[in-house]
């Protein structure tokens, strides 16, 4: 599988079989879309950078909120959370998507705005390749990003949400949240190959870069 980021926490998912994109942000964020012909777009909340589908070319499948999805051999679990503390009274819901594709399990948290719950936790169960956001303010703040990063002890940890260059300013750097992991020098990559046999032995927080946009 291989994996890259468009900005902000859209992610490209591309399998043999299948390609999944992860909520399509808009062209002001910053990064050069390179999510191909998706079939299918899983977009955790409604909110414009987390949901901007016009871009996107043929006619893919839309995944947005709980339940249970499948497509092209990837299985695909929506779990309903918040996007803010306080049940979702000030920003609404968020859903937590669970990917299990091609020997693999992975978790995007969108937005998430609070601590899991035990239960929630184990709904998500064990957990080869995370996304977290990492700028706090409108999500978990960075130390429950961490928090959360340690609990679910992904082999791979990806931050996303965070501040690029001038977009969304009002967010954490992501050296806040490498700080707080302890990493002093995060590996950056393009995209990331993965497969069962390739993980490595122990969590690995990986930054991956995208092409920005010219002006």
């Amino acid at each position: 599988m291989e994996i890259t980021w468009s900005g902000h926490s859209c992610f490209t998912l591309k399998g043999k079989g299948v390609t999944l994109v992860i909520d399509p942000c808009p062209p002001e964020y910053g990064c050069v879309s390179r999510w191909g012909t998706p079939q299918a777009v899983l977009v955790s909340h409604a909110h414009h950078g987390h949901s901007f589908t016009a871009d996107i070319p043929g006619a893919p499948h839309l995944f947005q909120g709980a339940g249970e999805y499948e497509i092209g051999g990837a299985f695909i679990t929506g779990i309903g959370t918040f996007h803010d503390d306080e049940n979702g009274t000030e920003r609404g819901n968020n859903t937590v998507y669970v990917i299990e594709m091609e020997g693999l399990t992975l978790c995007h948290l969108g937005d998430l705005g609070h601590p899991l719950a035990g239960h929630t936790l184990r709904d998500v169960g064990k957990v080869d390749v995370l996304f977290v956001p990492a700028g706090g303010v409108t999500t978990l703040s960075v130390s429950e990003a961490r928090s959360l990063a340690r609990s679910v002890q992904a082999r791979y940890i990806l931050p996303m949400h965070y501040r690029t260059g001038d977009a969304r300013s009002e967010l954490e750097p992501i050296e806040t949240f490498l700080t707080a992991m302890g990493v002093q020098q995060a590996e950056s990559r393009a995209k990331l190959s993965v497969s069962p046999t390739n993980l490595p032995l122990d969590p690995q927080v990986l930054v991956l870069s995208c092409e920005t946009r010219a002006g």
